[in-house]
């Protein structure tokens, strides 16, 4: 009793003011109290009106609102604006695959093989993983704790570490996005130019050669406003040209896979492809490091490979359950690309040599300095052959070439529209939490799924100068 005496234990009596409601009685219909929507801001009220009845958000017109001594009238509500939402296959898996797999797979995939043997080339692809599973991890914790809204990597740092983190590390993301999206365009333009070259086009009145550095400017310029314009489509226009970029690496993968089961010709005998063979398998399963590298600087050509797990929670806005569909899309994605980079690997490293010198009849027409070279082994990397040598062995492995050359086009060009989705949304989070209130123009969203138009320009931009550089 001593103890509690002193403290007031009779609860406050209620007060009629609290409960007044005059048009309560005024009015034949029973109506509900504002929501926090309404109360915040979302209905364009006059400050000098008293809100009296119920507001309804799901309609474009209130219900009739007192005003102090005169009429009612009601009051227009903007219509809700509907956000295109994906689920976790389209939304975050597709993404997560197209951006985590590159040109890495078809071009360096085979000489990591070569250089760390068949024992040391999976080593590398599941330590790499393992970084990867542990940054995804991180971020599932982080999205299941509670409400994930638009803003992707932004959003998550911001409200974990707060918005002085958060707004500095988005700004940069969204800059690493945009100059991406430039580098993923000019190896998409470089290959071009290359298939150009072996057929002697002209461009501007000039073949093309291996200098021809205007050449990937104007096909990196022309790609990149190609890319701008399915941005502009919108979000289900560019999830459509996702799946068509991975029907096109499917089949690109499929057709290694059927190539390494097929018997070799002669012509890849002599490059070093010879199909399943223990004699192989033996020869390769060990490593075998050339040319000055070790196991860290192969590691270190492969580790950008995992990379680009974040492509899924990029886009979080347009997510419909992002807590759910960001884990689970994430590790998935990162499973499956695992596991074909460990097939790969594997494939590769049993059916090819890895290395094989090119005979005369190879060299017959190239120039006789090129010639001596070789003879002399002063260069090897274009007198041999072979896992180590070839970086177009997956295309020599495969059953029909053109098709990974497709393949090689949707792993760059999916990249960098994913690159080029990503760098804008995350932006216009930044710039919508007015942590740099100078920003706020690119704060602006247009069209039913609040696209940032403005910020996609700018990205644009951006990508067009790295490019030109």
């Amino acid at each position: 009793m001593k103890e509690t005496c002193t403290y007031d234990t009779i609860d406050t009596l209620p007060h009629i003011d609290h409960y007044r409601n005059l048009f309560s009685f005024t009015s034949s219909e029973p109506k509900t109290r504002p929501t926090l929507e309404a109360l915040h801001g979302t209905a364009n009220i006059p400050s000098k009106y008293k809100l009296a009845s119920a507001i309804d958000l799901n309609s474009e017109v209130l219900s009739t609102v007192m005003i102090s001594n005169e009429q009612p009238i009601q009051i227009e509500l903007k219509p809700k604006v509907e956000i295109v939402k994906f689920g976790w296959i389209i939304g975050v898996l597709i993404r997560c695959v197209l951006n985590i797999f590159g040109v890495m797979l078809f071009l360096r995939l085979s000489w990591v093989a070569g250089q760390a043997g068949i024992g040391l080339a999976c080593l590398i692809v599941i330590i790499s993983t393992v970084v990867t599973v542990l940054t995804s991890l991180s971020m599932s914790a982080i999205c299941t704790n509670g409400e994930v809204r638009g803003g992707g990597t932004y959003y998550l740092i911001s409200r974990s570490l707060g918005p002085e983190f958060g707004g500095a590390i988005g700004l940069i993301f969204s800059f690493v996005n945009a100059v991406a999206a430039a580098m993923y365009t000019i190896g998409f333009a470089e290959t071009v130019r290359d298939i150009l070259k072996e057929h002697n086009v002209k461009i501007l009145g000039t073949v093309v050669d291996g200098e021809s550095v205007n050449v990937v400017r104007i096909i990196g310029f022309i790609t990149m406003t190609i890319m701008l314009g399915v941005s502009l489509i919108g979000m289900r226009g560019e999830s459509i040209v996702q799946i068509v970029l991975l029907i096109t690496l499917s089949a690109s993968l499929l057709d290694f896979f059927i190539g390494s089961l097929m018997p070799a010709t002669p012509y890849k005998r002599q490059h070093g492809f010879e199909g399943y063979s223990w004699k192989i398998i033996k020869e390769n399963f060990g490593p075998k490091f050339q040319n000055g590298e070790t196991f860290q600087s192969v590691f270190g050509v492969f580790f950008p490979a995992v990379t680009g797990i974040l492509a899924g929670a990029n886009i979080s806005g347009n997510l419909k359950n992002p807590s759910k569909a960001i884990p689970l899309g994430t590790n998935t994605a990162i499973g499956i690309t695992t596991a074909v980079y460990l097939a790969f690997c594997i494939i590769a490293a049993c059916t090819t040599r890895r290395e094989v010198s090119l005979d005369f009849y190879e060299r017959q027409n190239e120039s006789i300095i090129q010639i001596v070279n070789c003879s002399l082994h002063l260069d090897d990397i274009n007198c041999k052959s072979g896992l180590i040598y070839n970086y177009q062995t997956m295309k020599l492995i495969s059953a029909f070439g053109p098709i990974i050359t497709a393949g090689i086009f949707a792993a760059t060009l999916s990249s960098a529209l994913a690159s080029l989705v990503s760098a804008p949304k995350i932006f216009q989070a930044v710039c919508r939490d007015m942590i740099f209130p100078r920003l706020k123009y690119f704060s602006v969203g247009n069209g039913k799924s609040d696209e940032p138009i403005r910020a996609y320009f700018l990205t644009y931009f951006v990508a067009v100068l790295f490019t030109a550089i």
